[in-house]
């Protein structure tokens, strides 16, 4: 059987192939995409073609990593599940041999990732959907530093609920980490919704395809502050979101050692300086008293800004 040729039935051969060999592992979030039409929607939004270098993680059955052989694109499939493994061995035998797929057996969010990735389109299992998307973030954020090839898009299949709040689509409600922090890099778009009828075995939760595309929000509104002072200091934030964000700026975040010229001493005088400076009223009046989820992504920002110029100006 080839693996770049169209045919009637092709993906739920290559399902049912997988599952003559075992029944789908709960425990590795295995639900595979049986719909046809579905998968090919991944494609069409990635626009992937014969230049492209494509990271599929978790390909399963192999029936993603088809469509995606389809289009000529290089495709590095990262499994987890050896028996799973040993099948796409099988069924995608040619491609591996001309070296258009590259399979590798580990766990996608340990393993190296090739440096020359144009895209990232997969369903994942959704249990490891938001450090996955870290690691996407992170790999951007490096490329970007180093000067590398940075991804062009990112095809995600998510839990729908999930898929919300990355996309932060009900305002407040839905405002977190998750979104604000990948709001700093990506444009997200909530695109075709996938019920559960779609999958073999059928998931309890419905889901969702999302696409990410590049946006450098830092750039777009001239903020050039640390990536990694956003981070931390919202993660931090959110860690007691009820909190006013006055009393959660005086606790110190986790491992702001690691922001380059951050340590724990620096941040209390920088957020010292930042709470009595009269000039500091870089946000409406009363910001000090909101909640994290009542602060925009810009806002953030300029909160992160202000921070390094405190930090810069009584530390030098």
């Amino acid at each position: 059987m080839s693996s770049v040729e169209p045919s009637d039935g092709i993906v739920r051969e290559l399902v049912d192939l997988l599952l003559d060999r075992r029944w789908a592992d709960k425990e590795l979030g295995q639900h595979f995409l049986v719909d046809e039409k579905v998968l090919q929607v991944p494609i069409k939004l990635s626009k992937v073609d014969s230049n492209s270098h494509v990271l599929e993680v978790g390909p399963g059955p192999g029936t993603l990593t088809h469509f995606l052989l389809l289009t000529g694109a290089r495709v590095t499939a990262i499994e987890i599940d050896n028996i799973a493994v040993e099948h796409l061995h099988r069924v995608h035998a040619e491609a591996i041999e001309s070296g258009q797929l590259t399979l590798i057996e580990g766990d996608a969010l340990n393993v190296q990732w090739p440096k020359d990735l144009t895209d990232v389109v997969c369903n994942p299992p959704y249990q490891i959907s938001s450090p996955l998307i870290a690691k996407i973030d992170n790999w951007q954020e490096n490329a970007k530093r180093q000067g590398t090839n940075q991804l062009k898009s990112v095809v995600l299949l998510l839990q729908d609920e999930f898929a919300s709040r990355l996309a932060m689509e009900f305002g407040l409600a839905s405002r977190g980490p998750l979104g604000i922090n990948t709001a700093l890099n990506w444009l997200v778009s909530l695109e075709m919704k996938v019920p559960a009828h779609c999958f073999t075995p059928h998931p309890e939760v419905q889901s969702r395809l999302v696409l990410m595309t590049p946006h450098d929000l830092r750039t777009e509104i001239g903020i050039d502050v640390e990536y990694r002072l956003v981070k931390r200091m919202v993660s931090h934030a959110f860690a007691q979101r009820r909190k006013k964000m006055r009393n959660r700026l005086k606790g110190v975040p986790r491992k702001i050692e690691r922001v380059p010229n951050w340590n724990r001493e620096r941040w209390v005088e920088a957020v010292n300086h930042l709470l009595s400076d009269e000039e500091s009223a870089i946000l409406e009046d009363g910001w000090e008293d909101f909640r994290p989820e009542d602060l925009e992504v810009e806002e953030w920002l300029l909160l992160a800004q202000r921070l390094e110029y405190f930090n810069q100006q009584f530390n030098e």
